[in-house]
């Protein structure tokens, strides 16, 4: 009933209002919104390139002016977010070290991982659409602290002994 009271009020002329009807109007959100500050820390490895790619800024060392240069080539910056361009990929979003650190135990071993190797995880992170550049030496470390992953993995089969040829005295013997 009350409902039809809204439709038809939401219908009407402005100045036709039901007096029975009991109306309230907000002023304030029911819900308070809570400010949310994302706090990148200034010392991470894509600070130096995007002060270069975003303020021409680069240090005073003249070697470490080059090397980033050199660098920032392969980067660029869309909505304030560092990408690294690829030849045969889309962009990759860059990460620093903890969401680098989320983002592998997630692809190694959350709900949807396999458990797979080094190589083959850093691949699985590529595809997903992250760099960065300590990439492969973070993947060997997730994968060495596995218990998991040691306890079942391949075992390399060695003989004990070093194999010798048995010569047969005529052939097919």
């Amino acid at each position: 009933m009350g409902a039809d009271e809204v439709s038809k009020l939401a219908s009407s002329e402005e100045g036709r209002t039901s007096t029975d009807l009991a109306m309230e109007v907000q002023k304030h959100p029911s819900i308070e919104e809570v400010a949310t500050f994302i706090i990148q820390s200034t010392d991470t490895w894509m600070t130096p390139i995007m002060s270069f790619l975003q303020d021409g800024h680069l240090p005073q060392n003249t070697e470490e002016a080059r090397k980033i240069k050199k660098r920032a080539a392969r980067f660029t910056i869309l909505n304030d977010v560092l990408y690294k361009r690829g030849f045969s990929m889309p962009y990759l979003k860059c990460v620093d070290e903890e969401e680098a650190k989320y983002i592998l135990e997630e692809v190694h071993g959350g709900i949807c991982g396999d458990h797979a190797g080094s190589r083959s995880l850093v691949n699985k992170v590529v595809r997903v659409g992250y760099f960065w550049p300590t990439m492969q030496v973070d993947a060997v470390e997730i994968v060495r602290r596995y218990d998991k992953c040691q306890q079942y993995g391949n075992v390399q089969r060695l003989p004990v002994e070093k194999m010798t040829t048995i010569a047969s005295p005529w052939p097919f013997a």
